[in-house]
C-alpha cells in the first residue's frame, strides 16, 4: 500500500455505504442517498446501475414514482466482504498515519522545539494526540480557521482562532488535517515568526 492509498479510502467504501443502507431501506430515493452521502445524484445513479450488472442488487419499479434496490444473495455476500476490507484499511491507515506522525514528533524533539500547537481540527488530530503521549512535547492549544471554527472545548483546549496562535507562544506548529495543507501553511505564516516558528505538516504522498 503506497502512502497515497493509505489516505485515498478506496471505491469499496462508497459501495458498502450504499449496500448497507439499501439493505435498511431498499426504497430510499437516488436523491435521499445523494443527500445522506454527500454524493452527487449522477454517481449514487452509476453506482447503483453497477451493482445491478454485478447482480448485488435487483432493482424493481414500485408503483410509477418508485424503485426499489433489494440486495441478492450474491449482494449480502459482497456487503460482509467489504465490511471485513473496510476494517482492513482501517487499522492499516491509523498504523500507518501514527507512525508518521511520530516521526514529526520525533524530528521536533530533536530539533529543540518543546511547545507545539495544532492546527487542523481533524481525525488525524486525534491520532496527533494519541501519539503525543509518547514523546516529550507539550502541547499548548488548538487553532483553526475562523470560517470553520465551532466554540468547543478539544483534548480541554478551548478552539481558538488561527489569528491568536501567537499568544500561545508555541515553537512548533502542526498541521493536523490532510485538506488544503499547501493553503494551510501560507495562511499559518501570515501569523507566526517563520524565523522562530517551525511548521510541520503530515506527509501524504
Amino acid at each position: 500500500m503506497t502512502t497515497l492509498e493509505i489516505f485515498r479510502p478506496p471505491q469499496e467504501i462508497r459501495e458498502l455505504s450504499l449496500l448497507q443502507e439499501l439493505e435498511k431501506n431498499p426504497i430510499v430515493s437516488q436523491r435521499e442517498l445523494s443527500n445522506k452521502f454527500g454524493i452527487a445524484l449522477g454517481v449514487i445513479n452509476a453506482c447503483l446501475r453497477r451493482m445491478g450488472r454485478r447482480g448485488w442488487i435487483r432493482i424493481m419499479g414500485i408503483n410509477h414514482r418508485r424503485i426499489g434496490y433489494y440486495l441478492t444473495p450474491k449482494g449480502i455476500a459482497e456487503k460482509a466482504r467489504l465490511t471485513v476490507h473496510l476494517v482492513s484499511w482501517t487499522i492499516q491507515h491509523y498504523a500507518a498515519l501514527k507512525e508518521m506522525i511520530a516521526g514529526g514528533f520525533l524530528e521536533m524533539q530533536n530539533t529543540g522545539i518543546e511547545r507545539i500547537v495544532f492546527y487542523g481540527v481533524s481525525d488525524e488530530m486525534e491520532v496527533a494526540y494519541l501519539t503525543l503521549q509518547g514523546v516529550n512535547l507539550k502541547l499548548v492549544g488548538i487553532v483553526e480557521d475562523e470560517d470553520k471554527i465551532i466554540p468547543r472545548k478539544i483534548f480541554g483546549f478551548e478552539l481558538m482562532n488561527l489569528n491568536q496562535i501567537d499568544t500561545l507562544r508555541p515553537d512548533g506548529v502542526l498541521i493536523t488535517s490532510l485538506s488544503n495543507q499547501v493553503e494551510r501553511a501560507e495562511r499559518l505564516k501570515e501569523f507566526i515568526d517563520v524565523e522562530r516558528v517551525r511548521i510541520w505538516s503530515i506527509p501524504t504522498f
